[in-house]
């Protein structure tokens, strides 16, 4: 029986007369010979109100204002608020709550609410916690000491920009101490540990206390999780040295106890709370996601429960009164959050269609076919992957040396969602016997991408490296390292083994100058040492002139079904926005329709590069009398194996025109 309450729980709900009246007679306890009572005979107690906290509570969906909150739609004060979302499956049947009467009340110590016909919500009278709030918001300040101001106007000047999960109305300096400790905490502690924030000698700040307390209030509140609890997780989530495999755990229970992963687009709030509700959402989903790639763990959220609606323009609360420069800024911000959404959803993909267990397994069951299964099933997959590059807004290109500093993090993600699903393929080429031709298609293109990236990272800027990188960043530089070394690894003669150990060699000299810039890059220097001692003990491999491919059997299918074609990346009126180094060439490059393009002069039919004839179907026979090899009839015929080696690594014009090779 709760505190208060004169029914119990049990005669509530069935609203009948409590018989429930007294306490129940205490159980005799063994004494020892001193008189004392065991430790382990000592019964345990719980209020009840706190077997309510750490089972259902949570932030009502109709907001009521907290006392010294702000008026603001997702105020700071919102953190006194917490509840739960009633599971659909649970001994508690939402459609209960139709037929109650009470308006909202229940027998048993807890309110609900309906967010709408199918979604309910327990609710629960928060207490007072104005006392050891206040100590902790003390706490925080005192380890912060004069720095609060600067750290927290740098935080909404450069990371809230790029990861905007906080209201800038909650930033301002009348609003700090109205945060949520928790979240305070980890608003300094993110802002300290970036590289571009100046500190004061005068002050000194202790970073590792601060970043303790912040993850010590934030452990406390996940027993009690809200809206500013997903908050300060992520944001501590984005401190490379924080453990987000258990972190990222405890966030996506969290976000299923606060209802983010439902639709509530159409539930009774306010178009600031509903907006930061989907902002919080995606933004789990991200976490969720990319902690699935850096670790290799499957991800926790499945697509079948997301119910989250697609982010928009007014989901960001841009304010009329925010002058042109603000709105601009913000804007930009807002479009890189989004495309970093997008580009996840595809990453999604990737882990889901090639490396759940049941996907792998049934492309090694598919034997010597699992390549051509693996590049069926990547066909939709890259030309979403190239939809998304070529459809980046301009100001998130690479242009001109011109490009924004917060864009760094979204390019490098790119590259590494392209990487992932190269790698699978890779793999598929050295577990299994394949053909030659499909095979050399399919390493030019894995090599394009590999010096993509690695051109990429040389480019970068002094002030992209000290901008804002989104958390899987310092893994996402060491898988570039990674997939060099698998083509090397994989690579089938010593020249190519050769022409990708010296390209590993120039990445890492790369690394080394950045990461003065950018600490968190050493982790990918010592990735590729790793990488490197692992693979002193590799064979060595056949010379050039030892390979003959015309002594290769010849590919049996019609490559141009398997891969989809693959068209130059430019902006709608025709200029390259990549002047620096050549245009990224996508995964979908290693395509047929731009191969055979570059075989008869294309003029607009996929033609045959054996027959030249649209109608012919690309297939090497080999039943044919004058048959002269897997390049039979192709600008490669004829060729043997060291001027096929010097023609895809260095680069013949008949490549240049297949889009193939850089």
């Amino acid at each position: 029986m709760n505190e208060g309450q004169t029914v119990c729980a049990a005669c509530g709900m069935h609203g009948q007369k409590c018989t429930f009246l007294e306490d129940p007679r205490p159980r005799k306890r063994r004494v020892d010979g001193d008189g004392s009572t065991p430790d382990t005979a000592k019964r345990r107690s719980t209020a009840p109100s706190q077997v309510l906290k750490g089972g259902r509570e949570k932030s009502k969906i109709k907001r009521e204002e907290s006392e010294g909150s702000s008026s603001s739609s997702a105020s700071p004060g919102s953190w006194q608020y917490h509840g739960s979302h009633v599971g659909y499956t649970t001994e508690l049947e939402p459609m209960f709550f139709d037929i109650s009467r009470s308006a909202g009340a229940a027998s048993w110590g807890a309110n609900y609410q309906k967010s709408d016909e199918r979604n309910a919500f327990l609710t629960f009278g928060s207490e007072d916690q104005s006392a050891p709030q206040t100590t902790s918001i003390h706490a925080v300040e005192k380890l912060s000491g004069a720095n609060g101001p600067d750290l927290l106007a740098h935080f909404q000047s450069d990371i809230n920009r790029s990861f905007p999960i906080i209201e800038d109305a909650s930033l301002s300096a009348s609003q700090r101490k109205n945060l949520d400790p928790a979240l305070l905490c980890a608003i300094y502690t993110v802002s300290a540990s970036s590289p571009d924030f100046t500190h004061d000698n005068k002050r000194p700040l202790d970073f590792h206390q601060l970043e303790d307390l912040a993850l010590s209030l934030l452990t406390d509140s996940l027993n009690k999780p809200t809206l500013s609890t997903i908050q300060a997780g992520l944001l501590l989530m984005q401190r490379s040295e924080i453990d987000s495999k258990t972190l990222n755990t405890q966030l996506v229970s969290a976000t299923f106890e606060l209802g983010l992963y439902l639709d509530c687009s159409s539930w009774t709030l306010s178009d600031g709370e509903r907006g930061l509700r989907k902002r919080l959402a995606w933004a789990v989903f991200m976490q969720d996601q990319w902690c699935s790639l850096v670790h290799g763990r499957p991800s926790l959220i499945s697509k079948a429960h997301w119910a989250v609606q697609d982010l928009f323009d007014e989901d960001f609360g841009l304010t009329p009164e925010d002058s042109d420069a603000a709105v601009d800024e913000r804007r930009r911000g807002q479009e890189c959050f989004c495309e970093m959404v997008d580009l996840t959803k595809i990453l999604s993909s990737i882990l889901e269609v090639f490396y759940t267990q049941m996907a792998m397994q049934e492309y090694d069951a598919a034997g010597e076919n699992g390549t051509r299964l693996i590049l069926e099933r990547a066909k939709p997959i890259q030309m979403k992957l190239k939809d998304w590059f070529t459809q980046l807004p301009k100001t998130l290109k690479l242009d001109n040396g011109q490009a924004l500093s917060i864009i760094g993090h979204l390019h490098l993600a790119y590259f590494a969602t392209e990487i992932t699903l190269h790698r699978c393929i890779i793999r598929s080429l050295a577990s299994a016997p394949t053909d030659n031709y499909l095979a050399y298609i399919c390493r030019g293109a894995a090599k394009s991408r590999l010096i993509s990236a690695m051109d990429f990272v040389n480019r970068l800027r002094s002030d992209h490296l000290t901008s804002f990188w989104y958390f899987p960043s310092k893994v996402n530089f060491a898988l570039v390292a990674t997939f060099g070394s698998l083509l090397l690894a994989t690579a089938p003669c010593q020249e190519e083994a050769e022409f990708y150990r010296a390209r590993l060699g120039e990445y890492k000299w790369t690394l080394s100058v950045s990461a003065k810039n950018a600490g968190f890059l050493n982790f990918a220097i010592e990735s590729l040492e790793s990488s490197t001692d692992l693979l002193k003990s590799l064979p060595l491999k056949p010379k050039i002139e030892e390979l003959d491919i015309r002594q290769m059997p010849p590919p049996q299918i019609p490559i141009p079904h398997l891969i989809p074609s693959q068209e130059a990346d430019e902006d709608e009126d025709g200029d390259d926005t990549m002047t620096e180094a050549p245009q990224p060439i996508h995964s979908s490059d290693f395509q047929s329709q731009n191969f055979a393009a570059g075989m008869s002069g294309w003029n607009g039919n996929l033609m045959s590069p054996v027959t030249e004839s649209t109608d012919a179907p690309f297939i090497f026979q080999n039943n044919n009398p004058g048959y002269g090899g897997p390049f039979a009839g192709t600008p490669f015929e004829g060729l043997g194996a060291r001027n096929w080696f010097d023609n895809s690594h260095h680069g013949s014009p008949e490549a240049e025109r297949m889009g193939l090779l850089m």
